[in-house]
């Protein structure tokens, strides 16, 4: 059986080693064909980008000519290989090892990458080069290498730029944006470095494809290079990175050849899948990291892990606290709450960013578009509307908000998880409804949160996304209509009960002045539709469904009733 590739990015050993690759090779031939020498191209975090990198490289690699057969003889490429491969000799620079920790070492440690690359190029192709080393200015010691080199070589090169904006997107993400003026805008070294790329262009660098993650830095690559074409939303290109429906069957028949492959790839579509990143394509693509990750896990033990986020990711993403701290805390906020309340978010793609001025809710969308915690859902009347992909970026969400929480509070989130779980295992919900109440009590006096049903809803949300054990659905479409909520259980034998509820909002003073008779009025709206959607073909005649219809007046539960 072949082996997963969860981890590895380098295209020789997946091809040599045995691993399962995914054939991405038909896009070299599209972006060869597009006649444009210098691309620019981002995906999120995790999506396949060093090893597509890794593929150029060997594609056109003039020292892996003789290998060519055994690289790609089974591929799409090999099939119809194009003009230009193994013509390059190929410089790389992988800006990822940037260290973030200590700001004050990043110019040093991007020197020192640098330097690298040109060491690897020069022992790679074993060439003797004279060439200046300018003390404590790599991209100086790189304009005279670039310089010499052209003399030294026969054919010209293809530059690869893997991850250019990392360390950028680093100390945006964990330190601050005055940080990041002061290493990235203000010191300009990243902009030097693209202007010695520009001067060489045309005489000894003939193809350029640079990756990243998003345009954060973006003005500093097109001021030194403002010839470079951005594909990033290119329809042709929408699948390059990630998997589609029909790669992830392949992937699963390869290693879970004795799984009801259908129910699988539906589990795995809510999990992953999701991911559009431009209007005019139609096929949505899983991140490449997390559905490998859980084949992985499952082909352990024979069952899905019990985490759906893959540690490594839940580490990139950890940077949500900051991010929503950026420039207009209160804006964010909102949008924060918009998105868990499960609303689409309307705005357009903002290609290019510069801190330096205004950042609007336009750039902030499009900031979570780039990094993969939105995704575009459609285009209507000249707006994009941007959701969330999947459920496992929801479960980030909803981790960030009960941090948010917890911090407020100093609530126990195990207590929380317990009452959840109460609910999933006896179909016992008022322990959970205490905590909520304990909560919006504790919470009442904030002055940054507007008591009403949408925020009572996404609290409930949050809470109950605590527990691994169950999916969580906001505005569940049933053949009756829409549910308010639905607690699913993930595994059947790990809980015996799925749980309906509906939600309904009264405020304070509407409260004080009807009473009881408004609580009954609302109570009664709620039990019916519980009782319409309980007839959906889904849920009839089970005996494990619990429904549940909720009433709130304030901060309190004035009416907790279970619909039979």
């Amino acid at each position: 059986m072949s082996r997963i590739p969860y981890g590895v990015s380098s295209f020789s050993r997946l091809q040599k080693d045995n691993y399962i690759y995914i054939d991405k090779t038909k896009h070299i031939e599209t972006l060869e064909s597009y006649g444009e020498p210098y691309i620019f191209f981002l995906r999120p975090r995790r999506f396949g980008k060093t090893l597509f990198l890794s593929t150029l490289e060997h594609y056109y690699d003039i020292q892996e000519k003789e290998n060519f057969a055994e690289l790609f003889g089974d591929l799409y490429i090999g099939q119809n290989k194009t003009e230009l491969a193994n013509n390059y000799y190929i410089l790389k620079f992988d800006f990822s090892g940037v260290e973030t920790s200590e700001p004050e070492k990043i110019y040093d440690n991007f020197n020192h990458l640098i330097l690298e690359a040109i060491s690897t190029f020069i022992n790679k192709y074993q060439i003797e080069v004279e060439y200046r080393e300018a003390p404590g200015s790599a991209i100086a010691t790189l304009s005279s290498f670039l310089e010499a080199v052209q003399y030294e070589i026969d054919n010209k090169i293809y530059l690869l730029i893997d991850e250019y904006d990392h360390f950028a997107n680093e100390i945006l993400s964990f330190t601050s944006i005055d940080r990041f003026e002061d290493t990235v805008s203000k010191q300009g070294f990243l902009r030097k470095f693209f202007e010695v790329i520009k001067k060489k262009t045309g005489s000894i660098i003939d193809r350029l494809f640079v990756t990243g993650v998003s345009p954060i830095t973006l003005d500093s690559m097109t001021s030194g290079f403002n010839i470079a074409k951005n594909k990033t939303m290119d329809s042709n290109l929408n699948t390059m990175m990630g998997f589609t429906e029909k790669e992830a069957r392949c992937l699963i028949k390869q290693t879970l050849p004795d799984y009801d492959l259908d129910s699988m790839l539906e589990k795995l579509k809510e999990y992953y899948d999701g991911y559009l990143f431009t209007p005019r394509a139609s096929k949505r693509v899983f991140n490449t990291d997390m559905l490998l990750y859980y084949v992985s896990e499952y082909l352990i033990d024979n069952t899905e892990p019990s985490d759906l986020i893959d540690s490594n990711i839940s580490s990139d993403y950890s940077k949500l606290q900051n991010l929503f701290s950026l420039k207009d805390k209160k804006q964010n906020y909102e949008i924060l709450e918009d998105i868990l309340a499960g609303n689409d978010q309307r705005g357009k793609v903002t290609v290019e960013f510069n801190l330096q001025r205004r950042f609007t809710k336009k750039d902030f969308l499009s900031l979570l578009f780039y990094l993969g915690f939105l995704t575009i859902d459609r285009e209507e009347d000249g707006f994009i509307y941007f959701r969330v992909p999947n459920y496992a970026v929801k479960e980030i969400y909803f981790d960030y908000f009960n941090s948010i929480i917890s911090e407020e509070t100093s609530f126990d989130s195990l207590e929380i998880e317990a009452s959840v779980v109460e609910i999933l295992k006896n179909g016992e919900i008022n322990p959970f409804i205490e905590k909520v109440e304990a909560t919006l009590a504790a919470l009442s006096n904030r002055d940054y949160i507007k008591f009403d049903e949408k925020y009572i809803k996404v609290l409930i949300f949050s809470y109950l996304n605590l527990t691994q054990l169950s999916i969580v659905k906001s505005e569940y479409e049933v053949a009756e209509g829409y549910l308010d909520l639905a607690l699913l259980r993930r595994n059947k034998e790990k809980g015996n009960y799925d749980a309906l509820i509906e939600l309904k909002y009264i405020k304070a003073a509407d409260y004080k002045e009807k009473g009881e008779a408004l609580v009954e009025q609302k109570l009664k709206e709620a039990s019916a539709q519980l009782e319409r959607y309980g007839r959906a073909a889904e849920f009839k005649n089970r005996k494990d469904l619990k429904k549940w219809a909720l009433v709130f007046a304030g901060t309190d539960a004035a009416a907790v009733e279970e619909i039979k």
